[in-house]
């Protein structure tokens, strides 16, 4: 079980960076937003069930990177960018949950 989780999250981690990959370079128009979240749980769970430290070290660095990229450009519309951001990261497809309820 816990060899599966290990491979869940490292599955779960490398879709932030393949997504602002292609997000960056121009190659598809994707909200990078609506993805956050899976850097920030798929560290969590690679922190927590890989063994090595590593790729542990570079999963969270990436991920990490690429949240506080997308923070600091969030945080050009002021405060309101980082609450924004923090409810991109804690709740997935955070856009996909507003729409519904409006």
């Amino acid at each position: 079980m816990k060899k599966v989780c290990e491979y869940i999250g490292i599955i779960i981690s490398a879709i932030l960076p393949v997504t602002s990959l292609v997000c960056f370079t121009g190659m598809y128009d994707i909200n990078l937003y609506n993805w956050l979240w899976c850097g920030f749980y798929g560290s969590i769970l690679v922190a927590f069930f890989s063994k090595a430290k590593i790729y542990k070290c570079l999963i969270i660095i990436i991920n990490l990177s690429i949240i506080l990229f997308c923070s600091f450009v969030s945080l050009m519309s002021g405060i309101y960018g980082l609450w924004v951001v923090l409810h991109y990261i804690l709740l997935p497809f955070y856009s996909v949950i507003l729409m519904l309820t409006l």
